[in-house]
């Protein structure tokens, strides 16, 4: 699965059929948590984001079953269920708004989902918990973000040093983004915080993964051990152990933020007024709107079918109300006697 949106026809495609499946409400909700997302999901598409979640959820399903039950069971056992995407459901939108939550928090899914079910295992769930009870329950409310809190200061450094598949955070590819300069600031924080050796510190997010410019990083090192870790890098580099990440020449979509193009997200424009992408996003997201109401007939089908239920409910509700009055009067009159 791509880790982000490599060109405009699967931008398009992801939008669309995130259009089809879930409503407009819950996609508005995209623009929100666009910002606090971990960085791993910044340029993730929300159907692309929520498949990945649901592919973390599996395994974590799977596992828990196989730890507590059963390991035939857990081969049986899909937990979400094998054609979820194939159309709008309720198991769909609780797995889209258990990432949204996920995404509100900055969490890691693979890290919120492992602590998830291990919380549930503790606290003798009898069932694997459902996507939106990896965040606990009403009675942990208290307990749920301490243990978390915990949790993630053993696990999150672990990850981060895993972080260097996305090139939109190589030195290359930067482009004054604020997301750009948020993981910069991100990892210089993590570096000072470090008690490794400098050039220990330094030579994963600068020459390995190249998150870092150099000369930026170096500066954060004392001063009387800048050349010794200058040193130390050419002596790397020139051993050809070092494995350095690849150099990719992105299209400027894959630069755009998460909720991208959305149509609900532009009900109100005065939040996007300061992103980059603002025009092309209106327009895209135009282009998008028209190819909706060209395969559909709408700007969102399904918004449209529950509307129709619901008006269709009411006027039944109606018509019984109706009924009711007019047999009321019909035994209360006279003529009724």
């Amino acid at each position: 699965m791509s880790f982000y949106s490599n060109s405009s026809g699967q931008w398009l495609d992801d939008t669309l059929e995130a259009m089809r499946l879930i409503m407009p409400d819950v996609l508005e909700r995209e623009r929100d948590v666009a910002s606090k997302k971990w960085f791993a999901y910044r340029f993730m598409t929300p159907l692309a984001a929520t498949k990945h979640f649901a592919s973390l959820y599996g395994k974590g399903f799977k596992a828990y079953i196989r730890f507590n039950r059963d390991r035939d069971e857990a081969e049986l056992r899909e937990g979400l269920g094998a054609r979820i995407f194939d159309s709008a459901n309720r198991s769909l939108t609780e797995l889209w708004h258990a990432r949204q939550r996920a995404d509100e928090l900055g969490l890691p899914y693979e890290l919120l989902i492992e602590f998830g079910f291990e919380f549930a295992r503790k606290g003798g769930w009898k069932n694997p918990p459902r996507p939106m009870q990896l965040f606990g329950s009403a009675e942990s409310d208290i307990a749920w973000p301490l243990e978390i809190e915990k949790f993630l200061n053993d696990r999150l450094p672990l990850v981060i040093d895993r972080f260097g598949d996305l090139p939109q955070y190589r030195v290359e590819n930067y482009r004054r983004l604020r997301v750009q300069d948020e993981f910069r600031s991100y990892l210089i924080d993590r570096v000072l915080a470090s008690t490794k050796p400098w050039a220990s510190r330094l030579i994963g997010p600068c020459i390995e993964k190249r998150h870092l410019p150099l000369l930026l990083a170096i500066k954060l090192a004392p001063r009387d051990q800048r050349c010794r870790i200058t040193t130390e890098f050419r002596l790397e580099r020139e051993s050809e152990l070092l494995v350095e990440a690849p150099r990719e020449a992105l299209p400027q979509v894959a630069y755009v933020p998460a909720c991208f193009g959305l149509v609900a997200a532009h009900r109100d424009l005065s939040p996007c007024s300061s992103c980059l992408f603002n025009v092309i996003c209106q327009q895209m997201g135009k282009a998008a709107s028209a190819e909706t109401i060209r395969r559909y007939g709408s700007v969102s089908l399904l918004k449209d079918e529950r509307d129709a239920k619901r008006k269709a409910a009411q006027r039944r509700r109606t018509a019984r109300c109706r009924a009711k009055k007019k047999a009321a009067t019909l035994m209360s009159s006279p003529a009724a006697i």
